[in-house]
């Protein structure tokens, strides 16, 4: 007979591991969405307290709390494997979007975890505190076999991602608190179906406010003499700002539409009745690809505003990046990345084949890991699909919250051991 493979004898034990506890990747997520927090205003306390406690039921190493704000905690823990050799991590963010405006259209309480058929129902439970719990199962198969592991996993799970990372990943980054070779984060990786894409490259991304200046006065004399209304005048820059706005862009494989271009995406303006209105502004949203910069952008925007200025005669336009959301950078993991080779074929043993790769839409934690500490991160690969999020009866499939284990620590093992066949 011959000698038994060792990766392939740690899979299988891995794998017969989270088989025993399929549902407990269901009742974790649960806990994290009745734990709230939403981001703006941000606070990560209660699912924190949440990963801590699931962190000592499985016996894993204390999780390592690192916080910019006692109310923002970022927590990482780290599983050694018995042998040297590379460091994968596995990263998922806490925080949500708040429930907002479409708190009328939810089903069912947005804090309150509900399943129904294949279905688990609440305010970030594909976006992305399934993951997370998923992750947090992965880290107790891994510990399961690093007896016999190569390499280490370390589990990071950070606060504000959904408004900037300043006080997550972007944290980690300025304390150089992370110590891993590569970074998988758990994103939604699903458009239309779950496991979609593997999705190797992070847009970025830009905001910037249009400020248009005009006459403020009494709204009766708007007939007597020259005035001009703020807000009807960035009506007009608005609609022209999309058809003048050309930005500079490399044509990529993996991002073929280029850009994601959002005009107006939030708009201000006027006092009320009786007043001509003397400001308006209107916000933009612009989803950059990699080889976008920054400079070229603004330089996009100048050209495009120039043009507009004299259909508008009398207003005044200016603009200015937003300054807690300028800019954050696109990244891309190449193809032949060991990680992206180790995710790929974790995927081939779980799902029966690797999906292809592709781009995330939006913006990740990618941008501070990757953009700016340098780590080869990879944009998302999770359960759930992206159009859920961000808004009403948010759910995640159990199905998939019952892979997502298998698939992480999968990828895991590979890694360390070199993604050797097994």
């Amino acid at each position: 007979m011959g000698e038994i493979d060792p990766t392939r004898a740690m899979l299988v034990e891995a794998d017969r591991f989270l088989a025993e506890r399929e549902g407990e990747v269901i009742a974790l997520t649960s806990a994290l969405v009745a734990a709230p927090s939403p981001n703006l205003p941000g606070d990560e306390t209660a699912p924190a307290a949440v990963i801590e406690r699931a962190v000592v039921h499985y016996g894993l190493p204390a999780a390592r709390v690192l916080a910019e704000q006692p109310h923002r905690p970022n927590l990482i823990v780290r599983i050694d494997g018995a042998r040297p050799g590379p460091h994968l991590a596995l990263c998922g963010h806490l925080d949500t979007k708040p429930v907002g405006e479409a708190a009328a259209e939810w089903r069912t309480d947005p804090f309150a975890p509900t399943i129904e058929g294949d279905r688990l129902y609440g305010l970030g439970s594909t976006d992305m505190k399934g993951s997370c719990a998923a992750m947090v199962l992965a880290g107790a198969a891994f510990a399961r076999v690093a007896d016999r592991a190569a390499g280490s996993l370390s589990l990071i799970f950070t606060a504000d991602e959904e408004y900037g990372s300043h006080f997550g990943a972007s944290y980690l980054v300025r304390m150089n608190a992370i110590e891993a070779d590569a970074i998988l984060l758990g994103e939604p990786a699903g458009i239309h179906e779950d496991w979609e894409a593997i999705r190797v490259i992070s847009r970025g991304f830009c905001g910037f406010r249009v400020v248009v200046g005009g006459t403020q006065t009494h709204s009766s004399i708007s007939d007597q003499m020259p005035t001009v209304n703020a807000v009807e005048a960035m009506a007009n820059v608005l609609v022209a700002f999309r058809r003048e706005l050309r930005l500079r862009y490399p044509e990529l494989p993996l991002c073929l539409t280029g850009p994601t271009i959002n005009l107006g995406v939030k708009a201000l303006g006027g006092v009320g009745y009786g007043v001509l209105p003397g400001h308006a502004e209107f916000w933009c949203d612009i989803r950059t690809t990699p080889g976008m910069t920054r400079d070229a952008l603004a330089e996009d925007v100048d050209a495009a505003l120039e043009r507009i200025r004299p259909l508008v005669p009398g207003a005044t336009i200016d603009w200015e990046f937003n300054p807690d959301l300028a800019w954050m950078a696109p990244t891309e993991v190449l193809p032949d990345d060991p990680m992206v080779r180790a995710v790929e074929r974790a995927a081939a043993d779980v799902l029966g084949e690797a999906p292809p790769l592709a781009a995330f839409p939006g913006a990740t934690d990618a941008w501070p890991f990757h953009g700016q500490g340098g780590i080869p991160t990879l944009a998302a690969f999770g359960p759930g699909l992206l159009p859920l999020a961000h808004g009403p009866n948010e759910w995640v499939s159990l199905l998939a919250l019952q892979q997502a284990p298998r698939i992480f620590v999968d990828a895991a093992i590979r890694y360390g051991m070199g993604d050797r066949d097994g």
